[in-house]
């Protein structure tokens, strides 16, 4: 297993900065979304050019860094279907950056969708889902990249079933998933955290491509809030040792890293990788 992290978690800054930071902190794995973190580029469609990604390529270089993900954050769930195409077309375009910077996959989340959300509404939700994935995955088989969805438990793909289901509706080797254990934790399920583990590696474990990697715990009141390691309740071990005997070329990327802590956060994530 390989030892990341999310870059734009260090703000937006120069990219010789930014990756000469990453880099002397230990990381040399990273999630990339460049319009989150390259200072001065605020848009994949109007700010990145042939020169941005020469200037990428040679900094990965100098100081060792890789893509395993490339971060395009879009709404392939979106419920208007001409909004949900505009996204697309982003991540499409998205792709080719991705494939020109040598990442081992593209991926995203889907859209943001209300817990108490109905039934239909779900289910229009997941079908134009299955819509956007089907055309970005062709892409994918066409250019040899692949696509890597995450299911969030307040998103349109919010499951292991429905993502089962999104894989069984889209039978290609280019699709994967990104495995966030705690985004799909929720204050009524964390109690049962570890058949809903088992539950993801039945409907998904072949097709785990990166793990994201971050803390949380309850308050006073059970509610769910962001946390330290130190602090953490999500199950990582559980998780971090299933993936290391049946995927073992999985990535974990530190996800919401606070940078004068990254070193000490390095060193927890290698003890449970290598224990």
């Amino acid at each position: 297993m390989h030892i990341g992290l999310r870059a734009h978690d260090y703000g937006k800054l120069p990219l010789e900065e930014l990756f000469k930071r990453i880099s002397d902190d230990g990381f040399h794995a990273i999630q990339l979304a460049i319009p989150k973190a390259i200072e001065g580029v605020n848009s994949l469609d109007d700010d990145v050019d042939e020169k941005l990604l020469k200037d990428i390529k040679a900094a990965m270089e100098k100081y060792d860094i890789a893509i395993p993900v490339f971060g395009c954050y879009v709404e392939l769930g979106h419920r208007d279907p001409v909004e949900r195409q505009k996204h697309v077309n982003r991540f499409l375009k998205g792709m080719d950056f991705a494939k020109y910077l040598g990442a081992r996959c593209i991926g995203s989340e889907t859209t943001n969708f209300p817990l108490d959300g109905s039934v239909e509404e779900r289910k229009e939700a997941f079908e134009g889902l299955v819509d956007s994935v089907s055309q970005i995955v062709k892409k994918g088989e066409e250019i040899g990249l692949d696509v890597a969805i995450e299911p969030v438990a307040r998103h349109t793909l919010n499951t292991p079933q429905l993502a089962k289901e999104l894989l069984t509706r889209i039978p290609s080797d280019r699709l994967k998933i990104i495995l966030d254990p705690v985004n799909l934790l929720t204050a009524e399920n964390i109690h049962r955290q570890d058949t809903l583990y088992d539950e993801c590696f039945e409907a998904f474990g072949d097709k785990i491509w990166a793990l994201h990697m971050k803390g949380i715990k309850r308050d006073a009141e059970g509610n769910l809030e962001k946390a330290s390691f130190e602090e953490n309740e999500a199950n990582f071990k559980k998780v971090i040792d299933w993936v290391k005997v049946n995927m073992p070329e999985t990535t974990v990327l530190r996800e919401e890293i606070k940078p004068d802590h990254a070193k000490v956060d390095y060193v927890y994530m290698k003890s449970l990788v290598e224990g």
